[in-house]
């Protein structure tokens, strides 16, 4: 398996001034995460399941009601205890507030505009109804600054590039797990020669402009614009 040392991912991110980083959900980990929020990078990682024993669910804690809880990836619900039956729904999240290091989240009922049964008890009527706020600190790994409910997350999360995606080639494509290659230095040689392949056409795809939106300008991603400056900078090195 292919792996990049955290450190590496931000030290790159750092370079090429990224404000979010994709990437696989092997990277899912406290440390990981620690890195990324220590430098002003926002992580789109999937959470790994690690509950045991069959939890759904825990509250929150600290000034948050009971009825506030969170799932393992950290999606925030509030329950309607006036109902026969407790009905559980996701709360709205109008986003990050990175001055207070907290998630915001507000009542669903109020924002999507339906009655719920238990608006008396819980929003006291409040016009703008019951507001939440989670602390990251508690948890950055379940709380990251863009939550993983919001189609935000989602959209960035499509996007990213993926370990088992670049395996799947080697194997498929390149039929590298055929065993036809004797030996392991031929091996190793012939993995060395994709990862050429890869990085080369890596690099010319990063480089090409791209459309951005449905009418948009074409113009560079942030890592197109990147590598344009460097290999302006090495030409201008050659010819001086």
């Amino acid at each position: 398996m292919i792996v990049c040392e955290p450190t590496l991912l931000v030290d790159v991110a750092v370079v090429v001034s990224l404000t979010t980083l994709a990437y696989d959900k092997a990277a899912d980990d406290g440390k990981v995460h620690d890195l990324l929020h220590d430098a002003g990078i926002q992580p789109v990682i999937q959470i790994r399941a690690c509950w045991k024993g069959g939890e759904r669910e825990e509250v929150i804690g600290g000034r948050i009601p009971l009825h506030v809880v969170h799932d393992e990836a950290g999606t925030v619900y509030c329950y309607d205890t006036v109902s026969p039956v407790p009905v559980r729904r996701a709360m709205s999240s109008p986003g990050h507030e990175s001055s207070r290091g907290t998630l915001k989240y507000r009542c669903p009922a109020k924002v999507e505009g339906f009655a719920c049964p238990n608006d008396a008890t819980c929003n006291r009527r409040m016009l703008y109804g019951r507001t939440v706020r989670v602390p990251q600190e508690d948890d950055l790994r379940r709380f990251p600054s863009i939550p993983r409910a919001p189609p935000q997350f989602e959209r960035l999360d499509t996007g990213r590039t993926a370990v088992e995606r670049v395996n799947a080639q080697l194997k498929i494509f390149w039929d590298l797990g055929d065993g036809n290659v004797v030996g392991s230095r031929r091996f190793h040689a012939h993995v060395g020669a994709v990862l050429v392949v890869h990085l080369a056409f890596a690099t010319l795809l990063a480089s090409a402009q791209r459309g951005e939106g449905s009418f948009g300008d074409r113009k560079l991603s942030p890592i197109g614009a990147k590598l344009q400056a460097m290999t302006a900078d090495e030409a201008a090195v050659m010819s001086g």
